[in-house]
């Protein structure tokens, strides 16, 4: 049976295949070890240096069109006005003493502040930490503490948060605020954008190979660690995924320029680098959303015109059962890039009927930890995969137990090599051990296969990270904050399918008398960001199922999850 499925499975693509309009027809492999993919698109070369002066070589051609604006104010800034505040502000960062490789943490919510302030410190040769708006204070000390961060910049809204990381931190450091702030001697950062005494900067000379940015990544398993990505890292990804036949957004003119929707999350690598960076280069209009609104989320779309929206499943889902969503609101809408997790094939035909047009959903892949490896190219209906590699990347499927690579439509855990890859995680060697190995494949913890084309699709996760709206969340974090509440002998963390998340952590949990869930929903409420919460519920059991030498079976909470067997 399983023979003559693969027979039928093969016919399937093989006549998709006679009626492709890819570059990429036939797998492509390297000579020397077969099962090693490479793109079918052939390798471009790459730039380095300073990453802002790739970006701002452009920029500078549309000076009077917008570069970002606030959905919710209005706050705006055109691209001369983003070059000028990037450049203020690179001159003010070398003013306050900040130094080449010194780290500042960014706490913010989005906003069209954001873009101007990577620009300003990458031009300076700072690296840029970003930090989850959701954050509590704790989880704010932490980062700050293990990022060796120098400067905080961080919103006035989130201003009792950091107060509390500040008190905790006991360190000195330098604070600016984005706008008026209660803090006393603060720096304010729209003062700096106006000061014409503040010198501009030149982006510094650099080789490329230093940090630009340092997001947080839980990477495949375990608590948060900086991911260590480059200036190099990041301007060759950018020039990977802008080849014509992966990136499908045309670039301003002198009388016209699209729009990007930035409510995915600028401390995220989805917010910073196919929204915020690709979209700088292409003239785009960055609308910064600081929280998703489903009253103004239709009319923000429909007011802006927009034509490419960057999004995750849960907010596909939204948008496919809102009465708001017709024809005419969504005129001009032409392409979805999708990433965090696959595309419901019978969720993107429900809307393509629902908008009685084709429209393209772009599918990719990529991690913090190698940025974007994976997209399905322009013109290509391939709704559930993530796509063939970009341009100068290789790939493997390897078997998780022998360690054998692996041949076309057979799962195992895929490993990749770019030369986006991140340098490791921060001050942290035995984590970047345990991630990349010694010939320099990055073990990505996720599990799938590619078909004869080339083209991949993730069937699972062998790391145990839950993704919430595509935010990661650690269970052992979890799991740890958990065996301090009173009366938690025990506790197992998984995710459990959420239509409005996607997963939700649930937590199965072992007491040594009675308490209610809400007790331990009580618990976590003040210690944990809202995506973190317990939302997929609390299971109380007698015994957590493991193995022999005492490791947690996640796998037997899955399923105890999927037959409500708790």
């Amino acid at each position: 049976m399983a023979s003559a499925l693969n027979v039928m499975k093969f016919s399937r693509l093989a006549r998709k295949l006679s009626r492709s309009r890819i570059l990429g027809k036939y797998l492509h492999t390297t000579s020397a070890v077969p099962n090693i993919l490479t793109s079918p698109l052939p390798d471009i070369d790459l730039p380095s240096g300073n990453l802002t002066s790739l970006i701002l070589n452009k920029v500078t051609e549309w000076g009077h069109h917008t570069a970002s604006e606030c959905s919710v104010t209005g706050r705006k800034y055109t691209y001369s006005q983003l070059v000028d505040g990037a450049s203020r502000w690179a001159g003010m960062l070398t003013k306050m003493g900040m130094k080449k490789g010194d780290v500042l943490a960014v706490v913010m919510p989005n906003c069209p502040e954001y873009p101007i302030v990577l620009l300003g410190t990458l031009m300076a040769g700072v690296v840029v930490s970003t930090v989850n708006s959701n954050y509590t204070a704790g989880e704010i000390h932490r980062q700050l503490l293990d990022c060796d961060a120098k400067m905080v910049l961080y919103d006035p809204v989130l201003e009792t948060s950091v107060d509390g990381a500040l008190a905790q931190h006991q360190r000195p450091l330098l604070i600016v605020t984005n706008g008026p702030s209660a803090r006393s001697g603060a720096l304010n950062l729209h003062h700096v954008f106006e000061d014409t005494n503040i010198a501009f900067a030149d982006p510094v000379e650099l080789s490329g190979e230093e940090l630009a940015l340092m997001p947080y990544s839980s990477g495949t398993t375990g608590p948060p660690k900086g991911v260590a990505i480059t200036h190099n890292g990041f301007s060759s990804n950018m020039a990977m995924y802008s080849v014509p036949a992966s990136l499908p957004v045309k670039e301003a003119t002198a009388t016209s320029q699209g729009a990007f929707m930035c409510l995915l999350p600028c401390y995220h690598i989805y917010g910073i680098l196919p929204i915020c960076l690709i979209g700088l280069t292409k003239g785009i209009n960055i609308v910064t959303v600081p929280k998703f609104d489903p009253n103004t989320f239709v009319s923000t779309i429909s007011s802006h015109k927009m034509s490419t929206l960057h999004l995750v499943p849960p907010l596909l889902n939204f948008l496919l059962h809102s009465p708001s969503v017709t024809a005419e609101s969504m005129a001009h809408l032409e392409h979805f890039v999708i990433g965090a997790a696959p595309v419901s094939p019978s969720a993107a035909q429900g809307f393509k009927e629902k908008l009685k047009k084709e429209i393209f959903f772009q599918e990719g892949y990529g991690m913090t930890e190698v940025l974007l490896t994976h997209v399905v190219p322009v013109g290509t209906d391939e709704v559930g995969t993530c796509g063939h590699l970009l341009p100068n990347v290789k790939a493997r499927v390897v078997d998780t137990v022998t360690g054998e690579d692996l041949k076309a439509y057979e799962d195992g855990e895929i490993w990749v090599q770019t030369p986006s890859m991140m340098k490791g995680y921060f001050q942290n060697p035995a984590a970047t051990a345990e991630t990349i190995d010694a010939d320099g494949w990055l073990h990505t913890g996720d599990v799938g296969h590619y078909d004869e084309r080339g083209f991949f699709k993730i069937v699972d996760r062998t790391k145990e990270l839950i993704k919430v709206k595509g935010l990661q969340v650690s269970p052992s974090e979890l799991e740890d904050l958990l065996r301090r509440c009173p009366a938690v002998v025990d506790v197992g963390v998984v995710g459990v399918p959420d239509d409005r998340l996607g997963e939700a952590p649930r937590a199965y949990v072992v007491t040594s008398k009675m308490v209610s869930e809400a007790f331990i929903h009580g618990f976590l409420e003040d210690k944990v960001a809202p995506h973190k919460k317990l939302a997929g519920g609390v299971c109380f059991v007698k015994e957590l199922p493991k193995t022999a030498t005492g490791k947690l079976l996640r796998r037997e909470l899955k399923r105890m999850a999927m037959e409500g067997s708790a």
